[in-house]
């Protein structure tokens, strides 16, 4: 009889085990599949994010893009203006009014506004959500690198030449100034005469053709970087 007894006591504890063991293994696999859940839904978030800010910054790129575009169209309109300005002094050709529009072109007036304020939040909130280390290095190369190198150039080179040469020549040789649109010389004889202002607009042209080449090189930088975001946002 003892026997007996013990035999079932031990089956029934033999199930107890068995349950309880069961038991575990579900909550420990209810919990797994919380965390994976979890995990997932902050993987889709993350993603979310990500595409979000690189779909903001491909905005940004494409402004930055059509401000360059808009640049090399006025240095080229620039260096025209100076070209037929010069042969004009070099063939000592009478002054007509139509150079009114050349004389008001003999500078560009650009300037590269870069719009960063998807760069500017991505770099407080952490870089790393750009999956892409490929993506994320050419974003940060052309932001703190590229965009920056020009900047300085502009600001030593164009506006300076502006600041020393091509004001200055505005203020004491013409009557009026219209951006774009006309600039009357006070003397045109005298202009066309004055070998100091035939350096002044030859030098323009060379600063014109220089940024020309590297609006150009930028605008091929940053269409590829477009074209990285392009193609992560359309894996």
């Amino acid at each position: 009889m003892e026997t007996g007894k013990t035999g079932k006591t031990a089956y029934r504890t033999g199930r107890y085990l068995k349950y309880a063991v069961g038991e575990i293994i579900l909550v420990v696999i209810g919990i797994l599949l919380a965390l994976q859940i979890n995990t997932w839904n902050e993987n889709r978030k993350s993603e979310y994010k990500e595409v979000k800010s690189l779909m903001e910054l491909r905005k940004d790129l494409y402004q930055n893009l059509n401000d360059i575009s808009g640049n090399i169209i006025s240095l080229k309109n620039c260096k025209k203006s100076n070209e037929v300005i010069i042969y004009h002094i070099e063939n000592n050709i009478a002054y007509n009014d139509s150079l009114d529009y050349h004389f008001s072109m003999l500078y560009p007036f650009i300037t590269f506004s870069i719009n960063q304020t998807t760069y500017e939040t991505l770099k407080q909130n952490g870089m790393e959500l750009i999956s892409n280390d490929s993506l994320r290095n050419a974003v940060s190369d052309l932001y703190s690198n590229q965009f920056k190198q020009y900047q300085t150039f502009e600001n030593t080179y164009l506006v300076s030449h502006y600041t020393d040469y091509i004001k200055p020549m505005f203020m004491s040789e013409f009557i009026s100034f219209e951006y774009r649109s006309s600039a009357a010389p006070k003397n045109y004889t005298e202009f066309i005469n004055n070998i100091k202002h035939k350096q002044v607009l030859k030098f323009t042209i060379d600063l014109c053709n220089n940024f020309i080449r590297i609006q150009s090189s930028l605008k091929t930088e940053v269409q590829g970087v477009i074209d990285l975001i392009d193609k992560e946002i359309g894996k």
